[in-house]
């Protein structure tokens, strides 16, 4: 992203932060739902959108993907608009946006323990907010993906340690940082969904494919023994409210070979998905890469070429296995 590009979306965040919200909500649903209508060979969100959502969910018709497909678009917008009041607005107001934390009490417990605790979150619904909450609970280093020159990135970086969080980029000194909390009995949480960077991470299975998963995560289960929660929003109310939920993983995480660990996270991370699929941000190329290597169903011309198989009436699961490569 060029310097001018995110200067450009910090001053429409600045702008859009100075609205009432739900003007924001309202402007952001209009232009996305407009555009959800253009052809998908000329919106690359859209079609990334609709191809993820033909991948993950195979028993749908076309038209229900279709459909979930633009909703989902149109949700992703709306997320993003409304970090505008999340970011540049007092933390007062994004925390009082939130109607219930669930799980809250098992959290404070693990995070007052000399135990170590590990936050695993995703792209679903709010994601900004939860880092929030985990920070009015106590300390946390938290690991994000920094924007590279960013005009937006600092402005982000500070919100997120507003309650008391310390963000650290993923990245030899962001783990040596993690490492360290977590040697003293801290807390270390980062988006378990994201791709990592390096080829030799191992995959996991997520919806039915292979995906690259982030072997840091074993490491720090092995070597820690750290309790694990799963940590997500959950909108409601046409999206001025949230809730946040803490879920405890799986016992299967704990004590299990890399492989194991792996596949429970990716599945409770699927778990959390499907409770509301619209609210997950599907404009990633998640299922870029696989244990054989590259995929190319999202490059432009593939990927409409896959679209149209489907929608021609071909199963989405045979399509997707036979396109591997």
């Amino acid at each position: 992203m060029s310097k001018k590009v995110s200067t450009a979306e910090l001053r429409l965040i600045q702008f859009l932060h100075c609205l009432p919200l739900f003007c924001v909500m309202a402007f952001a649903t209009a232009i996305t739902w407009l555009a959800s209508w253009l052809p998908v060979s000329w919106v690359s969100a859209h079609r990334d959108v609709l191809l993820n959502q033909l991948i993950c969910f195979p028993e749908r018709s076309w038209k229900e993907n279709r459909r979930h497909a633009r909703r989902a678009l149109v949700q992703t917008a709306r997320t993003l608009a409304g970090y505008s009041h999340v970011w540049l607005r007092p933390e007062a107001q994004a925390m009082g946006r939130i109607k219930e934390i669930v799980g809250v009490a098992a959290v404070r417990e693990a995070m007052n323990s000399n135990r170590p605790v590990l936050f695993l979150s995703l792209h679903q619904a709010a994601w900004e907010v939860p880092v929030l909450v985990i920070g009015e609970i106590g300390q946390a280093v938290v690991m994000y993906q920094p924007a590279v020159d960013s005009a937006l990135d600092p402005v982000v970086k500070e919100a997120r340690e507003r309650t008391g969080c310390k963000l650290v980029p993923a990245d030899g000194r962001g783990v040596r940082t993690a490492l360290g909390a977590l040697d003293q009995g801290g807390t270390f949480g980062l988006l378990a969904d994201h791709q990592p960077g390096g080829k030799s991470n191992p995959c996991a299975d997520f919806f039915g494919h292979a995906v690259p998963v982030p072997a840091f995560v074993h490491k720090v289960i092995s070597r820690y023994k750290p309790a694990i929660f799963y940590v997500h929003a959950e909108y409601k109310k046409s999206d001025r409210y949230y809730d946040v939920h803490f879920v405890p993983a799986a016992a299967e995480m704990y004590d299990a070979d890399e492989q194991t660990t792996l596949n429970e996270m990716m599945k409770g991370l699927e778990a959390i998905i499907r409770r509301a699929p619209d609210q997950y941000n599907w404009t990633y190329n998640r299922f870029r890469r696989g244990e054989q290597g590259k995929r190319d169903w999202y490059k432009k011309k593939k990927a409409m070429l896959l679209i149209e198989r489907i929608r021609s009436g071909e199963r989405a699961a045979d399509v997707f296995v036979d396109s591997q490569g």
